[in-house]
């Protein structure tokens, strides 16, 4: 299509209406990858952003199924969203790194990397997880040494 004069802001909104998240530096990337030269007349993107509402009042909560009298279970929920983002975000890195095993890929994409350490760190905020494996390594060290401890049950972790 660039070959063709058509302006990269057409481009990216052609592929944008079917499905394909792309943007000004990936579609850089990829005409780089074939030595076609990008357009350097065409610098107007459309990188007007749509406001978000942010009326924290006037927030459905019906569609989640959420008791908000009961704040153990709103946060209950919010860590098994996390977890399942991280887990689904864990199947992706592992995939990537068995191309890399496989001889398919030649090395980890950057962004699958950064969104794993990002699903862990979102993950880790909502459930304190680093926190119960630094407090398991804790006991194990002490238990090694001969002495041994009772900890009160965890609840709600």
């Amino acid at each position: 299509m660039i070959q063709n004069q058509i302006e990269p802001v057409a481009v990216l909104k052609f592929l944008n209406s079917k499905g394909c998240k792309v943007s000004e530096k990936v579609l850089r990337m990829h005409l780089s990858a074939f030595s076609i030269p990008f357009p350097e007349n065409e610098t107007q993107f459309d990188t007007e952003l749509e406001p978000v509402p942010n009326n924290l009042i006037d927030i459905d909560f019906s569609q989640y199924k959420v008791d908000l009298t009961n704040p153990e279970i709103a946060l209950e929920l919010l860590q098994k969203i996390t977890l399942k983002v991280f887990l689904n975000q864990a199947r992706i890195t592992m995939q990537a790194q068995q191309k890399i095993i496989d001889g398919v890929a030649p090395d980890m994409p950057k962004d699958t990397m950064r969104n794993y350490s990002i699903a862990l760190d979102a993950l880790d905020r909502t459930s304190a997880i680093n926190l119960m494996v630094n407090q398991a390594q804790a006991i194990k060290t002490v238990e090694a040494m001969g002495l041994t401890f009772n900890l009160p049950p965890a609840e709600n972790v």
